[in-house]
């Protein structure tokens, strides 16, 4: 291996598994949903505003400390020649996690993801989250490449859609929001894998209720305190 890819190669391991490396995925809805949860969602849009202006605070626990994060809507931004919608978390001012959403043609996608304010993760094609009609356990299978400075890695994901669960905020309410879970895993020339894994709930109209990634062996959940429309 070169020193340049060698060097690639470690700098997107580090962004990647800070941001969420996992040991196994684990997909499993821990709610038995009714017949009326089981009905498919008419508008994903609908599910994660993506507006200008739009904000979410959240308690996050990190290693047994808690923080206050805040995740905002910035806007369009174009992201390896695609426009999408910034979504970006900071905690006390400090940039934590930065992702590009993408709404079109009735589905939300994933199309990059970040912990660094300079360079971006790009993900090719995007990885898609959740379609119009979506049912209980459909699942959207990936295979394409994550692309990070002008360089490129085969990788394979999975998204799954779980309706409904009912989730008690910390201040905020109780919503009945719907689970997605997905992950993207690629081999590294080493043997060793970089995973990127997480668990979002989203509800009607609100968008985040819940966040949720392992760190390795940890289980880092944020949970939304308020939320903020403009």
């Amino acid at each position: 291996m070169t020193p340049s890819w060698r060097m690639f190669f470690l700098s997107m391991l580090a962004v990647i598994t800070i941001s969420a490396g996992c040991q196994k995925a684990d997909y499993a809805s821990p709610v038995k949903p009714t017949v009326d949860d089981e009905k498919a969602v008419t508008d994903c849009s609908t599910m994660l505003p993506l507006k200008a202006g739009f904000s979410w605070t959240f308690s996050t626990v990190v290693d047994q400390r808690t923080f206050t994060d805040v995740a905002s809507v910035r806007g369009p931004i174009n992201i390896g020649g695609t426009t999408a919608t910034l979504v970006e978390t900071k905690r006390n001012g400090q940039l934590v996690l930065r992702e590009g959403y993408r709404y079109a043609k009735g589905q939300l996608m994933l199309t990059a993801f970040s912990t660094s304010p300079k360079s971006w993760v790009i993900i090719d094609p995007p990885l898609i989250l959740l379609k119009d009609g979506a049912m209980l356990g459909d699942e959207y299978k990936w295979r394409g490449r994550l692309r990070i400075d002008g360089k490129s890695i085969e990788a394979v994901g999975l998204s799954r859609p779980s309706l409904r669960e009912s989730v008690q905020t910390m201040s905020a309410g109780r919503f009945s929001g719907i689970r997605i879970d997905s992950g993207l895993s690629a081999p590294l020339p080493n043997g060793d894998r970089i995973k990127y894994q997480t668990t979002r709930w989203v509800a009607t109209g609100i968008g985040f209720i819940r966040r949720e990634y392992l760190d390795r062996t940890a289980r880092r959940q944020s949970n939304l305190i308020s939320f903020k429309m403009k």
